[in-house]
C-alpha cells in the first residue's frame, strides 16, 4: 500500500495505514481497526484485496463506522469469496497461510456490503496464482479474484482496469481514479 499511499499524499490526502496479519480472524481484525479509528474523525477508506473485507466485518460489527466514513475505494476485494484463495486454502502452506481470513471473508460468507460512496476497481489483467488452479477463474480476473467477485448490488460504482491484484498498488492510472473518486465534488 506504499506506493499507492505516497500518491494519495501527492494529491493533498493525510494518509494513515492500518495492518492486520492475514491469519487472524477477520471480525478480530475488524475490531482492531475499530480501536484504532477511535481516535479520527471522518475518514476515507483505501483498502486492498482482504482490507475490504475487514472493512465488510468492521460496517456488520460497529454500524456507527458508517457515519464516520466518507466514501471508500476497494482495490480487488473479493466481496463473493475468492476460487482462488479457497483453492490456496486446500493446500498445507496455503492454511498456515490464510488460516483465518478463510473463515467468513474469502470463502465467501462476508458480511453483507453497508457503505453505499463505494467505488470498486477490479483488475483484469490475469497474471498470479490464479495461474496454479487451471480453469478456477472464468471470465475476466487480476489472476488472484474474478470481476464477477468484486461486484456487488451496494457499491456507487464499479469499474474495470487492465492491472493485476498486486500491480493496482503501483498503477498509476488505479491510483489517479481512487484520487478522482476521493476528492470532494460539493455533491452528493
Amino acid at each position: 500500500m506504499l506506493p499507492l499511499g505516497h500518491r494519495l499524499k501527492r494529491a493533498g490526502f493525510h494518509v494513515r495505514h492500518f495492518g492486520y496479519p492475514t491469519r487472524a480472524p477477520l471480525p478480530r481484525d475488524a475490531d482492531r481497526l475499530d480501536e484504532w479509528l477511535e481516535e479520527l474523525g471522518a475518514v476515507h477508506f483505501v483498502a486492498h484485496s482482504l482490507g475490504g473485507l475487514v472493512l465488510a466485518h468492521l460496517f456488520d460489527r460497529h454500524p456507527d463506522r458508517l457515519e464516520q466514513t466518507d466514501r471508500i475505494v476497494l482495490l480487488g476485494s473479493p466481496l463473493a469469496g475468492s476460487v482462488v484463495a479457497r483453492r490456496v486454502g486446500d493446500t498445507l502452506i496455503g492454511r498456515w497461510t490464510l488460516n483465518g481470513s478463510l473463515e467468513r471473508g474469502l470463502s465467501g460468507d462476508v458480511p453483507a456490503w453497508r457503505a453505499p460512496r463505494t467505488l470498486m476497481i477490479a483488475g483484469t489483467r490475469p497474471i498470479g496464482p490464479g495461474r496454479l488452479f487451471p480453469r478456477a477463474l472464468s471470465g475476466p480476473s487480476d489472476g488472484t479474484v474474478a470481476v464477477t467477485e468484486t461486484r456487488d448490488p451496494a457499491l456507487a460504482e464499479h469499474r474495470s482496469l487492465p492491472v493485476n491484484h498486486f500491480g493496482m498498488l503501483l498503477s498509476r492510472r488505479v491510483a489517479d481514479e481512487a484520487i478522482a473518486f476521493l476528492q470532494p465534488t460539493g455533491v452528493d
